[in-house]
């Protein structure tokens, strides 16, 4: 939640009765969310007038659909259907209406539907409704080849076609396929026992090589024919995702007995070739250099990867030649200058690197470095329009959004700010982004200025937020509170109710897991995981979880960074076996490119944001440092830094 000077900064002076309102609906927000009418009730009489009444009665209906009469709730549909939870609330009653069996109320509705599970209901009022059987039961038949679908809502319909015999073997074997390809073993599994004797053979075969694909594989014999050798190809790329040698083995035994297309074989190869350059074995880089015939980029991108890895300058060079239109990306641009300064050819090298300076990146904060220029940060600051702005606050939609934001109530705030600023004028979206930052919603700045073409403003691209707990933390746990920050706005864009597809909470992105084992070693009691989207719990337990990532990889921020990211066991196997290698050629040498890109960004944001705290940011290169292998000792950041910056080219 912002803090209450933030967002009592936009209540007019004097108007005790809005900040009365703001602390009573959080009190009727709870009871309305759990159906408790009793307490509601008298607050629905004195919040008739507050911004986010509608809300209240929105959450009430949601808390007890089950119970209200239809013509109550599609009153409430009929008057606020311009707000974005009206939508939700259509969705879950016609959910309600199809446990019910309700099917002309749910036809009624049929124009509204959206989402798969509204298509389950409408789909299931013309086939068990009776009205269009025939008609739409080639679409009934399409939604149970569909994964994931809500069994909630579909299971009746499912049994219904079931029962009707139409499940043909022809689509049991195509959901079970799909499944398998997918690697959706737990559908597969429990679709398997409805197959006919002869795919039901195939399918647990194919479950139990997904199991323990380098047992299974060992000596394996199947029949040379197209959907085992599908079967096969899955089990050597499960294999190879572990164990890239043992699949490359296996493989070339495969090869001997059963026929693949050319196509399939080259995509293996290709694949186990990758498999190699992403595990960083010995035989990698020669692996790669035996796929002639890939179409796959990937595959001359990991030539120079490993090239620059293993310190091979002159075939670095080579490599990124190959690499056509990609070599003019600034990524390669920037390893065509390393690779030319390493081979003597330095006046070359320093026009690529000044060419790249003039860009406050990630590389053209390295190409400043490589010829000591001070980083090119140009700052332009928005001026506010009081007149705009105040119009915009005015507007219901943004109303309502402010008063959600204060409510904690994130979710609701986006949908309204969102649907807000839909319609807003490029000048009008920079002037909506100061108002977000006048409410101290940090959350919703840097996407209103995506669009916004006011980039240029660092003080909203880069905000100074949550300072009261971040930096007594930092200097508590000795971190950079720039590199705090930095992380934040790569994990969450400082989102306080940020949950990712995995889980992440908050808005340092915590796991579950690790805020329990983080919260307990600090003496910190997490009531559920949702506490993680506290914004003072969550920078606490994130901080002082930082801060051991950092004692355990000896002071690295890059390497801290990755296993913030990536994993402490994936990054300790990317460490190199000896010696160390400079954090430039270590970072952009990371597998996982989702990893790679996320340490160039932390690092980025990281030098943004110690300008805005210092003025004068420390040099990206002695930030990085070197990266050693993992018996070596980190040398302290002074001691790093000459050796970081190997040679450096001065500007003529």
């Amino acid at each position: 939640m912002p803090n209450v000077t933030a967002a009592a900064a936009a209540v007019p002076a004097g108007d005790a009765k809005l900040l009365q309102q703001r602390a009573d609906f959080k009190v009727a927000w709870r009871a309305a969310s759990r159906g408790d009418m009793v307490t509601l009730a008298p607050y629905l009489e004195t919040l008739k007038d507050y911004p986010l009444y509608p809300y209240l009665r929105y959450a009430y209906l949601e808390a007890t659909l089950d119970k209200q009469p239809d013509e109550l709730v599609e009153q409430w549909l009929d008057e606020n259907h311009a707000l974005p939870v009206a939508a939700e609330l259509r969705q879950e009653w016609v959910i309600s209406l199809a446990h019910r069996q309700d099917w002309d109320a749910v036809l009624a509705n049929e124009r509204y539907e959206v989402t798969l599970a509204q298509r389950c209901a409408v789909v299931s009022a013309h086939v068990l409704g009776g009205s269009s059987v025939l008609s739409w039961t080639a679409a009934a038949q399409r939604l149970w080849l569909v994964p994931n679908v809500p069994l909630t809502v579909c299971q009746p319909l499912f049994d219904y076609l079931d029962a009707h015999g139409l499940i043909t073997q022809n689509m049991r074997r195509e959901r079970v396929r799909d499944a398998l390809v997918n690697r959706d073993f737990v559908t597969a599994a429990a679709l398997t026992p409805s197959l006919d004797q002869a795919d039901r053979g195939w399918a647990e075969q194919w479950l139990a090589m997904a199991q323990d694909p380098a047992t299974v594989l060992r000596g394996i014999q199947v029949p040379d024919e197209p959907r085992y050798q599908e079967m096969l190809l899955s089990g050597v790329k499960l294999l190879a995702r572990n164990d890239p040698d043992a699949a490359r083995q296996r493989w070339a035994d495969l090869g001997k007995h059963y026929h693949f297309n050319r196509g399939a074989a080259r995509d293996m190869r290709t694949l186990l070739a990758m498999q190699q350059a992403w595990h960083l074995t010995p035989d990698a880089l020669t692996d790669l250099k035996s796929v002639h015939d890939s179409v796959d980029p990937q595959i001359p991108e990991w030539r120079a990867r490993l090239a620059l890895r293993a310190g091979n300058w002159k075939e670095a060079l080579k490599d990124i030649d190959a690499l056509g239109w990609q070599s003019h990306q600034t990524e390669w641009r920037y390893w065509r200058a390393r690779a030319l300064e390493q081979l003597g050819q330095k006046k070359q090298a320093q026009a690529l690197y000044r060419q790249l300076a003039k860009t406050p990146d990630y590389y053209g904060f390295l190409s400043a470095d490589r010829l000591d220029l001070d980083y090119r940060i140009v700052e332009q600051a928005s001026r506010p329009a009081d007149g705009v702005i105040g119009r915009l606050e005015g507007q219901p939609g943004f109303v309502r959004a402010r008063e959600l934001v204060y409510a904690g109530l994130y979710p609701q705030a986006d949908a309204e700010w969102a649907l807000a600023t839909r319609s807003l004028s490029t000048s009008s979206r920079c002037q909506a982004a100061l108002m977000a930052q006048r409410w101290g919603w940090y959350a919703r700045v840097i996407p209103t200025l995506t669009s916004g073409g006011c980039w240029q403003d660092l003080s909203l691209i880069y905000p100074i937020a949550f300072q009261e707990t971040l930096a007594p933390a930092a200097k508590h746990l000795a971190l950079d509170l720039s590199w705090i920050y930095g992380l934040i706005r790569q994990e969450s864009v400082f989102k306080p109710n940020a949950v990712s597809h995995v889980g992440a909470l908050g808005l340092m992105q915590l796991m579950p897991d690790t805020g329990k084992k983080v919260s307990a070693r600090i003496g910190l009691t997490l009531d559920s995981p949702r506490a993680l989207l506290d914004p003072n719990t969550n920078l606490t337990v994130g901080s002082n979880y930082l801060s051991t990532l950092l004692q355990h990889f000896s002071g690295s921020e890059p390497l801290a960074t990755a296993a913030y990211n990536a994993g402490e066991e994936r990054v300790k196997d990317w460490r190199p076996g000896s010696g160390a290698l400079a954090a430039d050629v270590w970072i952009d040498t990371i597998p996982y490119t989702e990893t790679r890109h996320y340490v160039q960004r932390v690092m980025t944001h990281t030098v943004m944001f110690d300008w805005r705290l210092n003025g004068k940011p420390e040099r990206l290169s002695d930030r990085i440092g070197l990266v050693t292998a993992e018996t070596a000792v980190m040398a302290p950041a002074a001691a790093t830094t000459t050796l970081a910056k190997v040679t450096q080219l001065k500007p003529r």
